[in-house]
This record gives structure tokens, C-alpha cells and sequence, in this order.
């Protein structure tokens, strides 16, 4: 606590003359006062009263005004330095300074002594460590026989451990940050207390011993709390997240940077966000989230450029060249790596050691000969970083110089993947572990490869385990998606068909068993109606439809685009919601559930090759090797530049007339990708399931062409297609009693038929509720719909999925407020909008909007691939509901309302193929 009368001081901070006069009645001079407003600036600093600092600096600066005197002037600085310690390293350096060469001219030892302890720890922070190490030694010495200075001693010992731990002397910065809380202890600092053990616990993280770290974290959050600390929590929290992150617990990480991030706001300690964001950027590189981590790191490293702090700066740097490599971009990595080479000078030996080590990845390397350069290196690397204790960093650039050995066929290379994985065992290191096994299983036989993979998948699942958010766990497990195939093709060389299909079952269907809902499970919207998740719905929606207005101005509406988004991201990351998962199906449960006369068509990227596994009802899994994938990839691709040119029609008479030009080419392309689809796989009985995987969630199934029959797959077949065959074992969900609901809004540009799509909707169901234009409130129930129809225009963020959105009459509709809408029961959710099957790069089909209301608890989603013509939709959606009417399953009222539109002028695929329907079995 500081004086009272001090508070009546600083409550005068902006009026001169009042200042003045409560001097002279208090009877106190300039000499004895200011040192007092130092010692209360440093008490402040311990809590989060920014406010209360400048007043006390505002202050110092009037009443050294009113001497003249460089002894106050200086006095003045040292409070101008103190209170900007936290938040602009630079100028607080600068005061300090300018009050240290005072006192230090005057020889007053006691003065030179403390602000030396000062410009040490900020030496430190801006990279001048050899300086730092003779500023800190210079203030011992001047404090060693003053017995008034004994209370300084902790954050002497404090700072002392800082700059050991920049110069990368992990040990002693522990050995030292132990005997600055011992002393703190002794003088009741409870906050040094605190920052002593931060310390202390940051050298354990970088020395591998996270038990000690995790105890002295937790002492360190006690302490924190009881000095009542925003600033002090955030840091426990930002350590807490580093070591939970290198355990693999990741959304425990996430959580701790969540409440680091709103404590040092709290704090109103700006820069500190960027050290949040560094944490973030490693956290969502292990949910594989590689694009959003590179962009979250190369923003902290401008932020720690603009405040002149070059470690931190490189740090960043070297986390977005790490990422950029794992994003297989070795120009963008190269960049990041030279920008931090400009700085070396400045860094601790273990980031030197990254530096050297990340510049000798094989991405980099364009010949043999560079290899063996690189791997001489990378070796160097290796041990300079177990020189400087770093041990995770050690056996990450061990990862990269066994990487070469490979590369350079040296025999000891299995040796080296086995030894990183086991040393990343013992540490719990589980990501390292990971890419040790996947390294060797490269390098082994079938068999053997088989279980260091296997052993790499069982690590890849316990750590999304407790991870109950589906965008994160969507994303995280298709970005498992290439360890899964690596074991997949390790299997099926190795002459285990059938642990290869069980192995796809849990690479598809992981996913499914823990995100569809179960009875007793569903959501309610409540995050919808939150005022916090409303504004910044509002705030995206204004800026996002704001009229361009020169340069100035759309810098500005992106920047509030980017931050509306980040709120909505961060929030939607914070719900808590824990599903409980569904034991995963064997085969012989899927086999048990399928019709006699059926077919599971799991097909597998397994880039350059495409794989296909059969299931039948009563035989055992069947593999097929389709060949490459590039031919696939080229059919595809051909026919989305059709598509295009079709949209770019200046009228629907003018696109009848280019489609009616085009549809043999069309039909000529669709009829390949049957050959190297479906052909190879004859023959085939009268239903299949087929279960795409990544891009072929995009292809419109129903209108490949057999050219010798002259039919469409859906006229020989009866399609469903499925996101996972372990759909169709799961427990069934009850289905639905409501009435039907049909919403719609017309828009902008107005659909025009939307409101006679849900007059014909209403016509096959009389008790249809419709209402257009629909808002958000009318997804408000009590029992869900038995069905429920959509109309109004969608639009799908490829880069956060969780933003992709419906376009209501009062607002969007978001898929993350969709993963909260209780739509258990409803047989069939129908979304008449542009591109709502689209499936994103991360997450897959989970996170595309039709995945998302299947997770929501719809039985069957028919949504669009793409762009849809608004009169044929309105057509397709008529006979639709009439074969539902009638009595038929949803896949085959679909199949006779493709075949319905194909008779009424609509021959071209363009036009009734787009409409897919997506169901949970």
C-alpha cells in the first residue's frame, strides 16, 4: 500500500497550481517527495494501476519543474523510466540512463546501485547482453556494503537470472532465480517472490525437467494471486501454456493463453500480447493449423520489432520459418531465416542454435552435395544446443539432421529417428516423438514400419482426447490425415488388409463418433443470443458490406474485418462443451448394418496414389489400387474451369446456350473420372455407400458417366454418400415428430424464387411453417423440425471455417452457431444457398456447413457443391419434397429430382447436379 497522502497527491496530477499548494501545506520539500514517488511507482508496478503511475509520473515532472534542479530532474526520469518498465523497454532505458548519469557523476553509490539493477534487466530485454552482465555486476558492487540496499537484492538476483537465462545458462538462471525468492521471502516481496519463481520454472521448461516447472508455476500463480497481480497471472499462465502445449495438452494450453491474454489486458500491458501470441502460434502448429500459426507468429515479430526487443523478434521469426517449412514453402522460410540473421548478434545460444540447425532443413538443401553440408550442420546445431541445456530444441534439430542422414542413405539414420523418439518419451514430449517414429517407420520394413507408425497414431489420438471443441478437433484430426494413410500403405504392404480398413474406419470415423450427437446431448443457440458474440457479429457484418472509400479507409475496414473475426475465433474457442464419444465401429458392426444388397466405398488419398476399400456385407475388405492421383486432380480441375465459364453468362439464356455447347466435353470428362473411379471396382450390387475423401468430397457423384451404358451413376445405382462408413453403426437417432420449417430470404442480389421454392415445399407438407423473410429468432424451438429448409445465400470462409455463414433478414447465421443449434431428430436439413457442401482445406467436411448441421444432430443434409441457378433450384427442390411425400428414402427422392430436371431442359450437370446429400446412415 502506498501513503494516503500520496493518493491526494496524484489525485492533483493534471492541475499545476493545486500540486504546488498541497507542497506547501503538507510542509514537504521537492528533495523528499520525489523519492517517496519512486518508491510508490514501484509498489503500483506490482498491481495493474496504470492509471495511478502516470498520475504519479505526471507528478515528478511538475514538481522537478519547480526547482530547476538536475538532482529532481533526474529523480524525475528514474520515475518516468520505472513506469514505463512493462510496456516500451526502449524509453524506459532511456530515463534511466539520463537519472543513472546523475547520480552516478555524484557518486552516490546507493542511487547508481538501484538503477543499475533497472537498466540491467532492460540491457537484457533489448539484446545487449554483454553489457547487461557488466551493468548487473556494476550494481552488486555498489550495493554490496550499504545495509539499506539489502531489500534491492532480490530483484537484483532477479534481474541477474533474466540476463543468465537470455545468454542461455539455464542452469544458473534456475540456481540464481532459487536464491531471489529465497531472499524475497525473507523481506516479505511477495511479488519478487513471484517473478523469481516464473524464472525459475522458464529455465526448467528449457532444461526438460517440467515436473519442477509445473510445481514452481503453481507457487508462482499463488504468490501472483496474493498480491492481487493481472500482470504476474498472465505470465503464469503464458508458462503454464508453454508446458502444457509441449505435453500435448493442447486445449489445456489453449485455455491458460485465453486467460493471459485477458489478464494482461487487464494490466493494460499491450506488448505482452505478442508473447501470448508466440504461444499461440506453437499451440495451433500442433492443431495443425499451420497457416494461422505462421500469420499469429510473423504479427509478434513486428510487434516485438517495434519495440526494439531483437530475441523475442528472431524467436518469432525462426517459429514462422519452422512453420513455413511444415507448410512446404522453403522461399518463404529462407526470408524469415534471413531476417533473422540479421540480428544473430543479438541472440541467446539456444535461438543461435535453432538459427543454424532450421537453415540446414532439407527443403533448403538443392543438391547432394548441400546435404552433406547441411547435415555437418545441422550435427554442429545438435551440439550447441545441448551445450546450452536445451533440451526440446536439441532434439527438434536432431529431428532435421536425422532427416539428412536419411536423405544421404547413411545407415545410422533408424538409429538416430529411434534414439529422438525415445529421449522424447522420457521428456512426455509427444509431438517430437511423433515425427521420430514417422522418420524411422520411412526406413523400416513393412512389419516393423507398421508399429512405429501404429505407436505415432495412438500418441497423435490421446492428445485431442480432451479437446471439446469441434473446430479444433476437426482440424487437428484431418491434419492427421497423412500419418493415417502413411499407415494405411504400410498395412496393405505389409499384407494386413483388414488392419488397414480398421485403420481407415478410425482415420474417418475418429472424428464422427466423437462429434455426432448422442441422446440426451443436444445444444441449445445460447451463444448465439450472447451480447459479446452478437456485437461482434454486427460489427463483421457492417464493416464486411461498408462501401470501398479510398486507401485509407479500406486499411481500415480490414483491419476491423480481421479484428471482428479474431473476437468471433476467440470466442467460439472458449465454449466448453464436452460430448461424450461414442465407441468407434469395427467392421464387423459396419457389416452387421448394412443392407444385403450394398457396397461401402471407402475411398483413401494416399498422395501420389488413390486407394479404394470395399466393404460387403458378408465378405472381408477388399483394397484396390486406383492408380495416380494427378488424373483425378486434372478431371476435376477441368471441369471447375466449366463451371466458371458458365457463371460468367451475362444471362440464363446466353449459359443454356454455352451449356448446351459445352455438355459433351462435360459428359467426356465425367466418363473418365467413372473409368478411374468406379470401372475398376466392378462389379458392383445396386446401393452404394460411397465415403469420399478430401477433394473427392467435391465431385458431383451422382452425374459420373458410364459411356457404354449412356448412364449417369446415380441411374445404374442407388448413391448415399456418407462422411464416414462408422455412421452407419452408430446408435440411430429418433427422429423428429414437429412440423416442418421453412425459412428463407431473399437477399442481396434478391433470389427471386425463393418464395415460390417454400410455397412448393408447403404444397408436399401442408403443415410446413414458412416464414420469409426469415431472421435468427425463427430457429428458436422448443422439439427440432422434422425438416428444416434454408433458402437465402451462403458463403464459406475458406480460411476460418468456423465464419462461413447463412445469410438471414437480421443477421448471418455462422457455422459455429451452427455447431450449437439443436436440430437432433430432424430427418433432413436442406440448404438452398451457393456452396454450403464446399468442404474447407482444414477440418474437411466436419466444417463445411452441411458436416456441421450433421454434427448439430440432422440425419441428412442436401446441400450444393456450387453456384446454383436459381429456377432449377427452385424446380429440383419441388420434386424433391414430392418424392419425400410420397414415401421415398431422401437419396433416391433426390436421384428422380436430378432425373426430373435432366427431362425439363436442365440436361447439363451444371444445373441439377450440384445438390448432394450428405447422411449420417
Amino acid at each position: 500500500m502506498i501513503d494516503p497522502s500520496l493518493h491526494q497527491l496524484f489525485a492533483l496530477a493534471h492541475d499545476p497550481g493545486q500540486i504546488r499548494q498541497w507542497v506547501a501545506i503538507n510542509q514537504m520539500s521537492v528533495r523528499e517527495l520525489l523519492p517517496q514517488i519512486r518508491d510508490a511507482i514501484l509498489k503500483l508496478l506490482d498491481g495493474d494501476d496504470v492509471a495511478l503511475i502516470e498520475r504519479a509520473v505526471l507528478c515528478a515532472w511538475e514538481l522537478a519543474a519547480t526547482t530547476s534542479h538536475p538532482e529532481d530532474a533526474a529523480m524525475a526520469h528514474w520515475c518516468q523510466g520505472l513506469a514505463l518498465l512493462n510496456r516500451n523497454a526502449t524509453s524506459a532505458l532511456k530515463h534511466l540512463e539520463s537519472a543513472y548519469t546523475y547520480f552516478a557523476a555524484q557518486n552516490r553509490r546507493y542511487e547508481q546501485g538501484r538503477l543499475c539493477i533497472g537498466r540491467a534487466g532492460l540491457l537484457g530485454q533489448l539484446g545487449q547482453l554483454e553489457h547487461a552482465e557488466q551493468v548487473i555486476t556494476e550494481a552488486a558492487q555498489c550495493l554490496a556494503d550499504v545495509p539499506e540496499a539489502q531489500n534491492r537484492l532480490p530483484v537484483l538476483l532477479l534481474n541477474r537470472s533474466d540476463i543468465e537465462g537470455r545468454l542461455g545458462r539455464y542452469a544458473d538462471m534456475q540456481a540464481t532465480a532459487s536464491q531471489a525468492e529465497a531472499l524475497a521471502l525473507q523481506h516479505n516481496q511477495i511479488a519478487l517472490q513471484a517473478k523469481a519463481l516464473i524464472n525459475q520454472a522458464f529455465a526448467a521448461l528449457f532444461l526438460g525437467q517440467f515436473v519442477s516447472a509445473e510445481a514452481a508455476l503453481h507457487k508462482a500463480q499463488s504468490a501472483a494471486q496474493a498480491c492481487h497481480s493481472a500482470e504476474l497471472t498472465a505470465r503464469v499462465a503464458v508458462n503454464l501454456a508453454r508446458l502444457e502445449t509441449y505435453r500435448g495438452r493442447l486445449f489445456s494450453a489453449l485455455r491458460y493463453l485465453e486467460h493471459a491474454r485477458t489478464d494482461f489486458a487487464t494490466a493494460q500491458i499491450d506488448l505482452d500480447q505478442a508473447t501470448v501470441m508466440i504461444e499461440e502460434a506453437s499451440l495451433y502448429e500442433r492443431l495443425h493449423l499451420p497457416v494461422e500459426a505462421r500469420r499469429i507468429a510473423l504479427a509478434a515479430a513486428e510487434e516485438f520489432a517495434r519495440a526494439g526487443l531483437l530475441q523475442e523478434h528472431a524467436e518469432a521469426l525462426l517459429q514462422a520459418a519452422r512453420i513455413a517449412l511444415i507448410l512446404e514453402q522453403p522461399t518463404l522460410a529462407r526470408r524469415e531465416l534471413e531476417r533473422a540473421q540479421q540480428v544473430a548478434s543479438a541472440l541467446t545460444p539456444i535461438l543461435k542454435g535453432l538459427l543454424l540447425g532450421y537453415a540446414a532443413h532439407p527443403q533448403l538443401q538443392r543438391s547432394p552435395d548441400a546435404r552433406t553440408s547441411a547435415f555437418a550442420q545441422a550435427t554442429q546445431a545438435c551440439a550447441a544446443l545441448a551445450a546450452a541445456g536445451g533440451a526440446v530444441e536439441q532434439l527438434e534439430v536432431g529431428l532435421i539432421a536425422a532427416q539428412l542422414a536419411a536423405a544421404l542413405r547413411q545407415p545410422t539414420a533408424v538409429l538416430q529417428f529411434q534414439q529422438i523418439a525415445e529421449s522424447a518419451a522420457t521428456h512426455g514430449l509427444s509431438m517430437i516423438e511423433q515425427h521420430a517414429l514417422v522418420g524411422c517407420a520411412d526406413l523400416l520394413r513393412p512389419k516393423a514400419a507398421t508399429a512405429a507408425l501404429q505407436r505415432a497414431v495412438d500418441l497423435a489420438l490421446a492428445a485431442q482426447q480432451n479437446m471439446p471443441i469441434e473446430e479444433l478437433k476437426a482440424s487437428y484430426l484431418s491434419g492427421l490425415a497423412p500419418l493415417y494413410t502413411r499407415l494405411i500403405v504400410a498395412y496393405l504392404k505389409a499384407k494386413q488388409p483388414l488392419a488397414a480398413s480398421q485403420t481407415v474406419l478410425v482415420a474417418k470415423g475418429q472424428l464422427w463418433a466423437e462429434l455426432a450427437l448422442s441422446a440426451g446431448q443436444a445444444e441449445d443457440m445460447a451463444q448465439v443470443h450472447d451480447p459479446t458474440w452478437v456485437r461482434a457479429k454486427a460489427e463483421l457484418d457492417y464493416w464486411r458490406h461498408e462501401a470501398p472509400q479510398g486507401a485509407a479507409h479500406d486499411a481500415l475496414r480490414r483491419e476491423r474485418i480481421q479484428q471482428a473475426e479474431a473476437t468471433l475465433l476467440n470466442l467460439a474457442r472458449q465454449q466448453t462443451r464436452q460430448r461424450q464419444a461414442l465407441p468407434l465401429p469395427n467392421i464387423k458392426a459396419i457389416q452387421h448394418a448394412m443392407r444385403a444388397e450394398s457396397m461401402v466405398i471407402e475411398y483413401v488419398i494416399a498422395a501420389p496414389r488413390l486407394f479404394a476399400c470395399l466393404i460387403s456385407p458378408h465378405t472381408a475388405p477388399r483394397w484396390i489400387d486406383l492408380g495416380s492421383l494427378t488424373p483425378v486432380v486434372d478431371r476435376l480441375g477441368k471441369l471447375a474451369l466449366q463451371r466458371a465459364g458458365l457463371q460468367r453468362s451475362t444471362s440464363p439464356e446466353q449459359q443454356q446456350q454455352s451449356a448446351a455447347a459445352q455438355q459433351p466435353s462435360t459428359l467426356r470428362l465425367l466418363g473418365e473420372l467413372y473409368d478411374l473411379l468406379i470401372a475398376p471396382l466392378a462389379p458392383l450390387p445396386a446401393q452404394l455407400t460411397i465415403v469420399p475423401d478430401g477433394l473427392l468430397f467435391g465431385l458431383p457423384w451422382a452425374a459420373l458417366w458410364n459411356q457404354p451404358h449412356g448412364q449417369y451413376l446415380a441411374e445404374e445405382h442407388e448413391l448415399v454418400i456418407l462422411p464416414s462408413a462408422v455412421l452407419l453403426a452408430l446408435p440411430r437417432i429418433p427422429p423428429s415428430n414437429a412440423a416442418p420449417l421453412a425459412l428463407g430470404y431473399a437477399g442481396h442480389p434478391p433470389l427471386v424464387h425463393v418464395p415460390t421454392e417454400l410455397a412448393a415445399i408447403q404444397h408436399s407438407f401442408p403443415d410446413t411453417q414458412c416464414v420469409n423473410p426469415a431472421g435468427l429468432g425463427d430457429l428458436a424451438w422448443t422439439t427440432a423440425p422434422q425438416i428444416l429448409h434454408l433458402a437465402m445465400h451462403g458463403h464459406i470462409n475458406p480460411q476460418s471455417p468456423l465464419l462461413s455463414q447463412l445469410i438471414f433478414a437480421d443477421g448471418a447465421l455462422l457455422l459455429a452457431d451452427v455447431l450449437n443449434l439443436h436440430v437432433y431428430g430432424t430427418a433432413l436439413v436442406t440448404l438452398s444457398a451457393c456452396d454450403t457442401a464446399t468442404t474447407p482445406e482444414r477440418g474437411g467436411v466436419a466444417l463445411a456447413l452441411a458436416g456441421a448441421f450433421l454434427t448439430a444432430g440432422a440425419q441428412a443434409v442436401v446441400a450444393s457443391l456450387w453456384p446454383v441457378d436459381d429456377t432449377a433450384t427452385a424446380l429440383m427442390m419441388e420434386h424433391l419434397y414430392a418424392g419425400l411425400s410420397a414415401g421415398q428414402p431422401i437419396s433416391q427422392a433426390l436421384a428422380h429430382a436430378q432425373a426430373h430436371l435432366r427431362t425439363a431442359g436442365y440436361s447439363h450437370p451444371y444445373y441439377w447436379a450440384s445438390f448432394q446429400a450428405l447422411v449420417r446412415g
